[in-house]
């Protein structure tokens, strides 16, 4: 209880807040009567106004819903909508609060899978370039993972995939560039480190391939060329066919000659 009264509390504000805003941005353009509706007819303008972008209306219908009517079957409907055009306007974490709202409040609904995939969504959403903190991005990785363990299923399991794939990507390259930095400020032993864990964690990705080569590029500058030849050796063996394999081939053999 002390959750929804949170939720509802910080609901009333935003919605205050919200409607200001837009009335002013709009010139005052009219409100459904909602008191004059039944709860279908508001979900369906909700809906509508969703995805005509007019998230004022369609933040306010289902608020009407999720708050006058918890009991009704469309309040779990409702709820997805409101977290969606929460999203929306970037507003992520009432969305967040919204959709975990669903899954606690509602854990019978057969919209629960599509919370959980889209809270994950709002993390992704909100993940930095590679340059910045990425905080956010693990925890997007984390909570897309865990979504799509648990709904193999779903029909959301292979886009979170793929946001698992391209979030992994971000980690991959800030450590690349990490040890980039440390090979232009001449300290090549902290920039193998980077190299080997992206090389280690993140094969998958072009970083991956691109650490490996930087790491025998490494070793071949300090004269070790045994560890070079290896590094070329698992580049080649490990990502045939990729550029970076061509070119490990000729860096290869030009260390051989």
């Amino acid at each position: 209880m002390h959750r929804r009264a949170h939720i509802d509390g910080r609901r009333a504000v935003l919605a205050a807040l919200a409607l200001a805003t837009a009335l002013l941005a709009q010139g005052c353009s009219p409100m459904p009567e909602f008191d004059e509706l039944t709860i279908e007819e508001t979900y369906q303008i909700g809906e509508g106004a969703l995805e005509d972008g007019d998230h004022l209306v369609a933040t306010q219908a289902f608020l009407r819903i999720s708050n006058d009517s918890p009991m009704h079957e469309l309040a779990d409907d409702a709820l997805l909508g409101l977290g969606d055009a929460y999203r929306q306007i970037s507003d992520y974490a009432s969305a967040e609060d919204v959709y975990l709202e669903l899954i606690i409040d509602y854990p019978q609904s057969p919209l629960v899978p599509e919370a959980q995939y889209k809270v994950g969504l709002s993390y992704y959403e909100q993940s930095p370039p590679a340059q910045l903190d990425q905080r956010m991005t693990m925890r997007a990785i984390d909570q897309l993972r865990s979504f799509a363990d648990s709904y193999p299923d779903s029909p959301f399991v292979q886009d979170a995939l793929d946001k698992i794939v391209d979030l992994r990507s971000r980690l991959a390259r800030k450590d690349y560039e990490n040890g980039m930095l440390y090979l232009s400020l001449e300290s090549p032993e902290a920039a193998r480190v980077y190299f080997e864990a992206v090389a280690d964690e993140y094969p998958d990705t072009v970083w991956g391939r691109r650490a490996l080569l930087e790491l025998a590029r490494a070793f071949r500058a300090e004269g070790s060329v045994a560890r070079a030849e290896a590094a070329y050796e698992r580049l080649m063996e490990e990502h045939p066919g990729t550029e970076e394999a061509a070119t490990a081939s000729t860096e290869a053999a030009a260390l051989g000659g």
